[in-house]
């Protein structure tokens, strides 16, 4: 994300708004009131007058509820976020105040890791979550992850999977794990037998 980014108060004029777009080469500014916490945003479109009705200062031009997140989201979730509301940024806030905004592009960028770099973070999330185990083999192309090996318990996978994909860069993972213990079957219950 891009942190502490340029926002504005309710007040400032429509003309002033437009040149912090232009000048800083940014599609929509956030507006927030004297504790920094966010109300609005103000976009191109809200000043070229997509949105109904006119105004002449932020307040008025302003699109409430803008999307947000908080800084623990995850990279997938945000990106499932900006394309399920068909958004182009979203906001970062903590306890209501503005700390960022992630867009798409910053999104994107995260996909252009190198693979060793995926794989070498990878495997230190598995060191942390199977600390005792024997290593699970991790080879990564293109974003893609495979996971090789065995665990302990058949519940792990599903832990490991979601760590894994939140490691920046990941596409899609490729779970080939097997398991000792089904720890999710249910015990047969006994039926009475005359």
């Amino acid at each position: 994300m891009t942190r502490c980014p340029i926002s504005i108060r309710p007040g400032v004029p429509f003309a002033t708004v437009a040149a912090i777009l232009s000048r800083n080469r940014i599609s929509a500014v956030p507006v927030v009131d004297r504790e920094d916490v966010l109300i609005g945003v103000v976009s191109e479109a809200d000043l070229l007058g997509g949105r109904d009705g006119a105004g002449v200062t932020a307040r008025e031009l302003m699109s409430r509820q803008p999307r947000t997140v908080t800084g623990d989201t995850t990279l997938p979730a945000a990106a499932r976020l900006l394309a399920d509301a068909g958004v182009r940024r979203l906001y970062v806030t903590e306890h209501g105040r503005l700390a960022g905004v992630v867009s798409r592009r910053d999104l994107l960028t995260t996909y252009l890791r190198d693979d060793d770099a995926i794989r070498e973070d990878v495997e230190r999330v598995l060191a942390d979550l199977l600390p005792a185990q024997r290593p699970v083999g991790v080879s990564v192309r293109d974003g893609v992850v495979l996971l090789l090996g065995r665990v302990e318990w058949h519940s792990t996978r599903a832990v490991i999977d979601e760590r894994v994909r939140a490691v920046p860069g990941v596409v899609e993972v490729l779970d080939r794990l097997g398991y000792i213990v089904d720890d999710g079957a249910r015990p047969r219950v006994a039926e009475n037998v005359r």
